[in-house]
């Protein structure tokens, strides 16, 4: 058998390999040689790390609540009363005493009561006096300014008005007439057919008289009559007489069932006039016995309702819209006097 150079074998085995190969050798050659320390067992295990075990977080046990302290339910505040000796006072109070000095009627009850009662006159007087300073010189509160009382005055004042109304009832006249329902048997037609008649001699009023029984009246006092035809019960008529004022339109306004005097029946018939526009205003006012008609406070405040309506806004009384009465005051004088 042939030997073979052992020396030979191994160049020729070094040659054949590949550049990378020798330097792959190499490096482990001389990482070997320069771990020779571990001798041929060079092979280590890595010992595996081991993990650290997680800790285990306690619960958080949340702490008890504390008991709170038992708060006791507010007590109701207690309703506060009218001032001692005001209106609301007397108002709510002075009939208890009263009541309780009727019921025992000592002489300290009856007293206390009689005390209160002679407080109340005096406070009453107090408030007449300040009203009569209140109201002199003062035109729109003053009455002397609208109906005087002298005696000489007031008749002026009604003789001037009566002769309005006789004017304005004439003019009337000429646009309208009055029917009149009666009935034979009845007293008070008989006691108001006199009355008509003079009415229309007077101021020129046609009567047009109507007998519900179909008969006339005693003494043929309104001979010309008619008969009525159903109108009677179609206006209602249940007393007699009756008056109604119709105008040269066929319109038909009531004006009394039962008797009444000269005087009342113009004035009726300047109302229903009144009513039913067949007159104006200016000439309804001239009728009255009153001067200075234009000096009327509900007609000139009626009309800053809206203003007012704010006025109490602003005082935070809305509730009530009770507005002081220095404020109050301040817009009235404003209103009358300066505006006008």
């Amino acid at each position: 058998m042939l030997r073979v150079n052992k020396t030979f074998l191994f160049a020729l085995g070094l040659s054949t390999l590949s550049p990378s190969v020798l330097s792959q050798d190499s490096d482990a050659n001389s990482r070997f040689y320069d771990r020779k320390a571990e001798g041929w067992f060079w092979y280590k295990e890595e010992i595996p790390v081991e993990e650290p075990e997680p800790e285990i977080t306690k619960p958080l046990i949340a702490p008890a609540p504390q008991k709170q302290e038992e708060q006791s339910p507010p007590k109701p505040s207690q309703a506060k009363g009218p001032d001692v000796f005001s209106s609301a006072w007397f108002r709510e109070n002075l009939p208890k005493y009263k009541d309780k000095a009727w019921d025992n009627p000592t002489i300290e009850n009856v007293r206390v009561y009689m005390y209160l009662q002679r407080y109340a006159m005096d406070r009453s007087e107090q408030f007449a006096d300040t009203t009569e300073l209140a109201v002199v010189g003062d035109p729109f509160l003053d009455e002397e300014s609208r109906r005087p009382s002298a005696t000489f005055a007031s008749q002026k004042l009604d003789r001037s008005a009566g002769r309005e109304k006789d004017s304005l009832a004439q003019s009337i006249a000429k646009k309208a007439g009055i029917f009149f329902f009666f009935r034979s048997d009845s007293g008070t037609s008989r006691t108001q057919a006199p009355i008509l008649k003079m009415l229309a001699a007077r101021d020129g009023f046609t009567i047009l008289p109507i007998s519900v029984d179909g008969k006339p009246l005693p003494n043929d006092i309104f001979p010309h009559y008619k008969v009525d035809d159903g109108q009677a019960a179609k206006l209602g008529v249940n007393t007699y007489p009756a008056l109604y004022l119709v105008s040269e339109n066929h319109e038909i306004e009531p004006i009394a069932q039962g008797v009444l005097s000269l005087a009342d029946i113009k004035h009726r018939i300047i109302l229903v006039a009144k009513r039913r526009g067949w007159i104006t205003e200016e000439q309804f006012n001239k009728t009255k016995p009153i001067m200075n008609l234009d000096s009327n406070i509900a007609a000139l405040l009626d009309e800053q309702s809206y203003e007012l309506s704010n006025i109490a806004k602003d005082t935070n009384n809305q509730e009530t819209n009770f507005i002081p009465p220095e404020k109050l005051a301040e817009f009235i004088k404003q209103k009358l006097y300066e505006d006008n």
